[in-house]
């Protein structure tokens, strides 16, 4: 895994963002535009590349103010960043673990933070994470029957991976809808744990779209399956 192929260090900028959660694997585009991450961005990419994403922690009152971030967040790796005329920044960061937020060591010019990489928990048999891939397939591709608009490609590529944590974060990065929840799943260390949330969500999506499609009279039980 990537996690394992680049050391992570003890040390890294932090960027505070509303309602975005950061996956280890993960692709995320970012576009940098504010004077403190242009700094903070020029300094990285003359180093190792990386820096942490961190949600804002919306449950304090003074999060916009302070911004308050979470204290578990996610720790990336810059792939690809292309410079513009203005001097902003698109990239794509790629996810390399979870980290929990110790201790800020400075504000200025943005936030540093002192950070453990945390390592998620193997809570079951081999044969029971080997279930996790076809699961999330199944129900993939009953929420595509039923009219969720999923890309063809989230499929094909979700079927392409090995490791069933990779295919489960990967899942929830894709599909499920920035927040709390995400935030929550990034949390839960135990694998299974993890996936018992998200495969729990993904449930309440199918039966949501199977409600919709009876109100309109379009639901064949059997062509569209019970998994």
């Amino acid at each position: 895994m990537i996690s394992q192929e680049i050391e992570i260090p003890r040390e890294v900028p932090v960027m505070t963002l509303s309602q975005t959660v950061l996956f280890p694997q993960a692709m995320m585009p970012l576009f940098i535009f504010e004077p403190r991450y242009r700094e903070m961005l020029s300094t990285v990419l003359e180093g190792d590349r990386i820096f942490a994403v961190a949600a804002l922690d919306e449950r304090d009152e003074d999060a916009e103010v302070l911004e308050t971030p979470y204290s578990i967040a996610g720790v990336g790796v810059v792939r690809a960043c292309k410079q513009n005329p203005d001097g902003t920044s698109n990239l794509i960061l790629q996810g390399l673990a979870r980290v929990e937020l110790e201790n800020f060591v400075c504000e200025e010019p943005y936030r540093r933070a002192r950070i453990q990489q945390l390592m998620s928990e193997s809570d079951g048999s081999e044969e029971t994470l080997g279930s996790i891939q076809p699961t999330l397939l199944a129900l993939v591709q009953i929420q595509m029957r039923l009219g969720a608009e999923i890309p063809q490609e989230v499929l094909q590529f979700l079927s392409n991976l090995k490791e069933p944590e990779s295919v489960l974060d990967l899942a929830i990065y894709t599909l499920c809808p920035s927040g709390s929840f995400k935030q929550d799943l990034l949390e839960t260390r135990g694998i299974l744990a993890r996936f018992g949330k998200f495969e729990r969500f993904l449930r309440s999506q199918v039966d949501r779209l199977k409600l919709d499609r009876q109100l309109k009279g379009g639901l064949d039980e059997d062509g569209i399956g019970n998994n």
